[in-house]
Parts: structure tokens; C-alpha cells; sequence
């Protein structure tokens, strides 16, 4: 299954509770999205790569997301980031 097959057809209105991303999980998932690793993305944005790995982490657990691949999707589809 891939993840875009698993998001509904028409996002618009959908809103998940709890879907509020802090300033730094959107600049984490943002840079992820571009396909920078954890550790250039703790290198841009002056963290640690342990640092990086838990605020994807949340973004994961936040958008209720099975990886950080369709954490990204979700994020993109609801305009998070």
C-alpha cells in the first residue's frame, strides 16, 4: 500500500486534533521533505541529530503517521508545511 493510497482523496476541511506543529517540528519536517538526512537537518538548524530524530518523532505521533515519509505526505496534504 502506498502512503498517498492511504490518505483520502479530498483533505480539504479535514483537520486532525492535535495537528498544531510547533515552529521547530515544521522546520524539521520541512527540511526532511527536501530529503536532507537527520544529521544535515540538525546541522541547518543548529540541533542535535538526537534532537532532530525526537521532534520527527512527535511530528509522527502529532499527524498519526506510520513513518516520517508519510508524516511528510500528511503534513503536505493538510498544509502544515
Amino acid at each position: 500500500m502506498s502512503i498517498a493510497s492511504s490518505l483520502p482523496r479530498d483533505l480539504s476541511g479535514l483537520k486532525i486534533e492535535g495537528t498544531d506543529l510547533t515552529d521547530g517540528e515544521t522546520q524539521v519536517l520541512r527540511l526532511l521533505a527536501r530529503g536532507l538526512t537527520r544529521r544535515e537537518v540538525g546541522s541547518r538548524l543548529n540541533k542535535s541529530e538526537e534532537t532532530v530524530k525526537a521532534l520527527s518523532k512527535t511530528c509522527r505521533s502529532r499527524l498519526r503517521a506510520r513513518n516520517t515519509t508519510h508524516a511528510v505526505a500528511i503534513a503536505v496534504s493538510l498544509d502544515l508545511i
